[in-house]
């Protein structure tokens, strides 16, 4: 499905920082993202997401920037650095690695 280019197949959240584990055991022990209903599928209904930004590299994660430029981040990064990232209207300037 990330043919169709929805969030919860294509993308992230900033709700976790990158790599967090979100346990479930509703039928066995997960690691999980979440979401209330497919994007797009309600014109009333909002959508709600936790998809966290995962990497197979140990401790980060590769993330691309809109601007194009490519970066590396630590699983440890601050919080409220990682959902700042996230956002279009900040005007934040971000040192080229988050080491």
């Amino acid at each position: 499905e990330w043919v169709d280019a929805r969030t919860h197949q294509t993308g992230y959240t900033s709700t976790f920082t990158p790599n967090t584990v979100v346990r479930t055991s509703a039928t066995g022990e997960y690691d999980i993202d979440w979401t209330n209903q497919q994007e797009g599928k309600s014109p009333t209904i909002r959508t709600y997401a936790a998809v966290t930004a995962r990497s197979h590299h140990n401790g980060l994660v590769i993330a691309v920037a809109m601007d194009g430029s490519v970066r590396t981040v630590q699983d440890d990064v601050d919080r409220f650095v990682w959902r700042a990232l996230s956002t279009r209207n900040g005007a934040d300037e971000v040192p080229g690695d988050l080491n």
